[in-house]
């Protein structure tokens, strides 16, 4: 009697579960506007602080950018677990148009965030090209999947 009224309250749980509509589900079925993401892997250079590089001159710049509407989003990614890859990170840009991901021009928003003093893009190409290594790009773009609705 004890294990009828377990299959029971299983069958009674199992219907209340499919008679109710999910409310915080949905999928992402609309293919027409793809998101694009361009990562580049990046290996770091002994003794240094890639990171801090990252934030402190690429950072104002990718955020002017997602300002002006030429990404939608950049990113800074450090493996938790990984496997036997070559890179330390990776940064990851996104647009909804392949075209603006790969055809933006950064001068606009180098001058704002550097200024016009050549002497400091040497500077700022130099730190970055001493504290790591850029070693491979990929472009990506999502096929399908599914998400939470934006609120």
């Amino acid at each position: 009697m004890k294990s009828l009224s377990i299959i029971a309250a299983c069958v009674f749980c199992f219907i209340l579960g499919t008679l109710t509509p999910p409310k915080r589900v949905h999928a992402q079925s609309d293919t027409s506007k793809p998101t694009y993401y361009m990562i580049s892997f990046m290996k770091t250079r002994p003794g240094q602080n890639p990171m801090k590089m990252e934030r402190d001159l690429w950072k104002p710049i990718q955020a002017d950018r997602v300002a002006n509407g030429d990404i939608d989003s950049w990113t800074i990614m450090q493996p938790v677990f990984f496997g036997p890859h070559s890179y330390d990170y990776i940064t990851v840009m996104t647009s909804t148009s392949m075209q603006k991901l790969t055809s933006t021009n950064y001068v606009p928003a180098m001058e704002k965030a550097w200024g016009t003093d050549k002497t400091k893009y040497k500077a700022n190409f130099e730190r970055t090209m001493n504290s790591r290594d850029q070693i491979g790009n990929e472009l990506w773009v999502s096929v399908d999947g599914v998400s939470r609705p934006v609120k």
